[in-house]
């Protein structure tokens, strides 16, 4: 069931049906816990997901003594930020701190931005937040190409615990050091079922061929299948129906997860020039069909793009609502008619 490319310009998923999605499949419960990236990274690591290490946590000014003890090398990030917004990679260097472009920090600099950062500039409603000092990563050989200025990461868009759309971030001089697109980075569409890119974009529309960036004419996504089967474990311990899992592959070659976005964006869709609206009408149409064969002991798990048996993954830990006598974190909707396998009417819905 392909969509054709002038039928991604008429039906993309937009952003009020995606927040319609969200509001009938993910608790808000769920998605509170993985605005934290913090407390998202202590429930990966107690699942055995490997992530990138914490060196300090700065809940107030007065904390700031601390600096001299950060090491030679980290990543600042607000602990509720999204969109890249207030992120910075710095390393010491002849008493000051400078960032991938090199942009050179003094120590008053970094202060002030911690501080901004705990004022919630970067994390849009929260009125204080938390500055995360976090381990420098250095990205895998594998991911380097032409140009290559920072550490890639990989976004898989997952519905229904499946991946149904990803795409490589490349970062660049522009971008100074971030993976992020709004930054300036380059955006290189992945095919979820074999690994394969699809196309390259900038945000500005800019559209080149795979080897303008260097990129073999064979290559495919180092891991790949490991890659989607760590984004549904995610989405599976998150227990959101809607993520955004970003990964990355660092210098020794280790799958490792930066984040778990409950309300990912949706500019995956110009990378990739296919609709997710499309992608997610599908899944929804297959998992009825599972829920039928299941109950009917004729059960084989399918996805898009790959078979997937879904692991026995346990969601966040006390998410149970004793006054109820029910759990936080169950869906607030159906997405489709429970002992159906009718598939759901193609309607493109708003545009945003």
């Amino acid at each position: 069931m392909s969509i054709p490319r002038w039928s991604f310009l008429k039906a993309p998923l937009g952003m009020n049906r995606r927040n319609e999605l969200i509001r009938e499949a993910s608790s808000f419960r769920s998605l509170r816990l993985v605005k934290s990236k913090s407390q998202c990274k202590r429930i990966l690591q107690e699942h055995g997901i490997a992530t990138s290490r914490t060196f300090d946590e700065v809940h107030d000014f007065s904390d700031m003594p601390r600096l001299a003890s950060f090491p030679d090398e980290f990543v600042v990030k607000p602990d509720g930020g999204f969109g890249g917004k207030g992120i910075i990679l710095l390393k010491r260097q002849d008493g000051h701190f400078v960032d991938p472009a090199g942009h050179a920090y003094s120590s008053k600099d970094l202060r002030w931005h911690i501080r901004k950062i705990l004022d919630g500039d970067f994390s849009g409603y929260i009125a204080h937040d938390i500055a995360l000092i976090e381990e420098r990563l250095y990205p895998s050989p594998k991911l380097q190409f032409k140009d290559a200025y920072g550490l890639s990461d990989i976004r898989v868009w997952c519905f229904q615990f499946q991946p149904v759309m990803a795409m490589l971030r490349y970062p660049t001089f522009k971008s100074r050091g971030r993976a992020n697109l709004a930054a300036g980075g380059i955006g290189i569409g992945i095919d979820v079922a074999t690994g394969r890119p699809t196309f390259i974009h900038t945000k500005g529309g800019l559209e080149f061929k795979p080897e303008g960036l260097g990129m073999p004419a064979a290559f495919v996504m180092p891991k790949w299948d490991e890659m989607k089967d760590i984004a549904r474990q995610c989405s599976q311990i998150a227990d959101l129906r809607i993520t955004g899992v970003d990964l990355i592959l660092d210098a020794g070659d280790q799958v490792r997860v930066l984040e778990v976005n409950g309300r990912p964006g949706l500019e995956i869709q110009n990378i990739n020039e296919d609709s997710l609206l499309e992608r997610v009408l599908r899944e929804r149409w297959v998992a009825a069909e599972e829920g039928q064969a299941r109950r009917s002991g004729e059960h084989e798990p399918r996805s898009l793009g790959a078979t997937v048996k879904p692991s026995p993954i346990e969601p966040f830990p006390a998410l149970f609502d004793t006054a109820r006598g029910a759990p936080l974190n169950a869906p607030q909707g159906v997405l489709w008619k429970e002992g159906t396998s009718e598939a759901p009417p193609s309607q493109s819905g708003p545009r945003d």
